[in-house]
């Protein structure tokens, strides 16, 4: 079954990804009735993990599997094997690869998984884009085990010119990242992200303005101290791991600059008071209300404005942000705080796999303008988060900037994540895994997103960095950049509070340390 579904999904050809549909096709003695398979699509250029489930009705010791994939040209793949034994099947015409993983017999009754590992290229001829797929297993007995047929067609056109892109870059050596065309910009022409990219002005500039004045305070690193090849933020410090990893979405509008800040500040405060509180801070409250004179919500800002917003007393008025998850309380956090933020969900490059929300611009996701701050609590919002005066949270201390590899690595590990801007290039909207590094297109604009570690991967070294585009997006909503060599500057600055900042809630008494 397995092996069916990844053979189908390297039928992708010009399309941004191939998406699938299934029935059982299991015969009324079948053993397994599969009711359900997982995802419904898949990205070209990425290696995808492609699950079916059904339920067994009577123990089995041992099983083979037989799979065959036909298409327009007839059959293009037929493979079978025994099930309790990994197997590996190539593609047609050099597309990819799919391992049928082992399954361990006996098997008990119950709902059983059945896995394939499906390694597959970011280009498929189109005489393979739509196919169907029967992968069937008998057991030992020779009774049928389970039966499962698959369907794949084309999905979105890609762009011409953002195909010659993707081509460039497979055709590129030493490319360190995997390119493939995402529904949210395939269809377009290569820039299409410019308006997600909100970050305006040069934030080094800005920031060294603002140190020179007193309003931040720069952060270096102590020589002797020691840095470990690798670092998680999420890893290190495990009582907030859940706001760390907490993946945001933040529509299609140019808030980043808000989002980054509300992320790094939420976890920070986390770490500051080891986990005493531990609440996602507004991005609503932030984007919407805390951009002082130079920056506008959706239409872009600049990364020290939110920080300003947090610090009690800073240059916009020091006046904390409330509590508030996202769209409808849909996020890790769920519903009742005060001020989640307001613009539905978008899969900034389609929907994929298990991935429910809209592409942006689609029915759900209309182009985002900018609404008035908010004022009060929303009303579904619960105590202790239902009062906005006393909702609020912020700090009495430093805010702190870093600049270049080491600096930032040391005020990492101080204090925890960190917001960040760098700038983005157009192939960068071709991210599917790998760690990033600019290789062709031109500037399409600034982005803020929150730096959570780094790494080295096969002697590259890395910047994990959380992006706001929901966890469907690159790595579960994470890119890798390269480290140490400034891409896209993204080495210019960072800027959070500092690890010694006291953090309280407005309707609280005491400053929690």
């Amino acid at each position: 079954m397995k092996s069916a579904s990844v053979a189908l999904i390297a039928s992708t050809a010009a399309a941004t990804d191939l998406k699938l549909s299934w029935s059982d096709c299991g015969a009324g003695a079948t053993h397994a009735k599969i009711s359900s398979f997982t995802p419904d699509s898949i990205t070209l250029g990425t290696k995808s993990t492609l699950t079916g489930i059904g339920a067994l009705d009577e123990a089995v010791t041992g099983a083979t599997f037989d799979l065959k994939m036909t298409g327009a040209i007839g059959t293009l793949v037929q493979c079978s094997g025994d099930a309790s034994a990994s197997k590996t099947c190539s593609l047609p015409l050099g597309t990819g690869s799919l391992t049928f993983d082992a399954m361990s017999f006996p098997l008990a009754t119950g709902n059983v998984p059945v896995k394939v590992d499906l390694s597959l290229s970011s280009t498929v001829p189109a005489s393979l884009q739509t196919t169907t797929t029967t992968c069937k297993a008998t057991a030992t007995g020779g009774d049928a085990l389970f039966c499962i047929s698959i369907k794949s067609a084309p999905g979105a056109d890609v762009h011409p010119e953002r195909a010659a892109q993707i081509q460039q870059i497979q055709n590129t050596p030493g490319v360190l990242w995997q390119a493939a065309p995402h529904p949210r910009f395939a269809s377009q022409p290569p820039g299409a992200s410019s308006d997600m990219n909100g970050v305006k002005g040069d934030q080094k500039a800005l920031i060294q303005e603002l140190v020179q004045r007193g309003e931040i305070v720069e952060h270096k690193a102590d020589e002797n101290s020691m840095v470990p090849d690798s670092f998680d933020s999420e890893q290190n410090w495990p009582q907030c791991a859940k706001i760390i990893g907490d993946i945001r979405d933040q529509s299609n509008c140019g808030c980043c600059w808000a989002f980054a800040g509300a992320e790094a500040g939420s976890d920070r405060m986390c770490i500051a008071t080891n986990a005493s509180i531990m609440v996602p801070l507004s991005a609503q409250d932030v984007c919407f209300n805390g951009g002082g004179l130079m920056s506008q919500g959706c239409n872009g800002g600049q990364i020290t404005s939110p920080w300003s917003y947090l610090k009690k007393g800073g240059l916009f008025g020091g006046k904390g942000a409330v509590t508030g998850g996202q769209y409808q309380g849909s996020g890790t956090f769920g519903k009742g705080l005060c001020s989640d933020f307001s613009m539905p969900h978008c899969h900034h490059h389609g929907p994929t796999g298990s991935d429910p929300y809209p592409a942006e611009g689609a029915a759900g996701c209309p182009s985002q303008t900018s609404p008035a701050g908010p004022k009060k609590c929303d009303s579904d919002a619960q105590a202790p988060h239902n009062d906005f005066s006393s909702d609020k949270y912020g700090f009495t201390g430093n805010t702190v900037t870093a600049s270049g590899e080491a600096n930032i690595q040391s005020a990492i590990m101080a204090g925890g994540p960190m917001e960040v801007a760098f700038t983005v290039y157009s192939d960068f909207e071709n991210y599917a895994s790998g760690v990033y590094h600019h290789v062709s297109g031109s500037m399409a604009g600034g982005h803020a997103v929150k730096v959570v570690g780094w790494g080295v991967d096969a002697g590259t070294k890395y910047w994990k960095i959380a992006n706001s585009w929901n966890p469907y997006w690159g790595e579960k909503g994470y890119f890798r950049i390269q480290r140490g060599n400034n891409e896209g500057g993204i080495e210019n600055q960072a800027i959070a509070s500092d690890p010694s900042a006291k953090w309280s809630r407005a309707a609280d008494a005491t400053v929690v340390v």
